[in-house]
């Protein structure tokens, strides 16, 4: 599904649960944020935003390293991608038995990511990023929770929040990785901020209800574990990959 929002942001988003791709429209240029997992989807988000908005695609924001957000733009090879300093290091990381394991589940052969990591052109940034174009502001930072490297990006005057997977709608969050408390924190300062509307990584965009949403869920896993978690949303759906729960 394409949702426009504020005639500028195009979000892709997918009813089998798949991440979300959102692209940015500025006057030059159009960048893209988070990147799927298949090098041949992101070919095809990138065409479909060149054709929309006759507007160039060569960058691509990463909000962290699971590969369902990184590998279709690292695997794509011929866009700059600007991600955080952990970020890198862990999709550097990755080792032979877990590719395999994405390889099999996906049926894409990631086994060869080093070599297309040493050709990649990253830019990285360290805590935060600042992206500035006319009126539009992209701000960018590294927070922790979902993942130790998960990096949120706000879009003004819009007061847009793409937050990748520390917000997620109607979908189980992959947790084997997370700093729970850490998480519940984070949601609970951006709660207190203005935000207009919120782009999960999974699911379909929303508003300040997913961050209550999301909370519900991480303190239900937190006093009453796994068990009663997923009796109580049961309505959940997986995402296209899910390396631990």
């Amino acid at each position: 599904m394409l949702e426009v929002i504020e005639n500028k942001v195009l979000v892709f988003w997918f009813e089998n649960f798949a991440s979300n791709v959102t692209a940015v429209e500025l006057n030059e240029e159009v960048i893209l944020i988070d990147s799927s997992l298949y090098p041949e989807k992101f070919k095809k988000v990138i065409d479909l935003v060149q054709l929309r908005t006759k507007k160039t695609v060569k960058k691509v924001f990463l909000t962290h390293h699971h590969p369902d957000h990184s590998f279709g733009a690292i695997f794509h090879g011929e866009i700059e991608i600007i991600l955080s300093e952990k970020t890198l290091v862990k999709l550097f990381e990755y080792d032979d038995i877990l590719l395999k394991k994405i390889s099999d589940e996906s049926g894409f052969e990631f086994s060869n990511i080093q070599k297309k990591l040493a050709k990649c052109k990253f830019n990285v940034f360290r805590n935060d990023n600042l992206n500035t174009s006319s009126k539009t502001i992209i701000s960018g930072i590294s927070l922790g929770g979902h993942t130790e490297d998960s990096t949120i990006y706000k879009i003004y005057p819009e007061n847009i929040l793409v937050s990748g997977d520390i917000i997620v709608s109607g979908v189980h969050s992959e947790l084997n990785e997370a700093n729970i408390d850490n998480w519940i924190k984070i949601l609970e300062e951006l709660k207190k901020q203005d935000i207009k509307t919120i782009i999960p990584g999974h699911g379909k965009p929303g508003n300040i209800k997913l961050i209550d949403n999301q909370l519900k869920y991480l303190k239900t896993f937190k006093e009453k574990g796994k068990d009663l978690l997923l009796k109580n949303f049961d309505t959940y759906k997986y995402p296209e990959l899910l390396l631990n729960f």
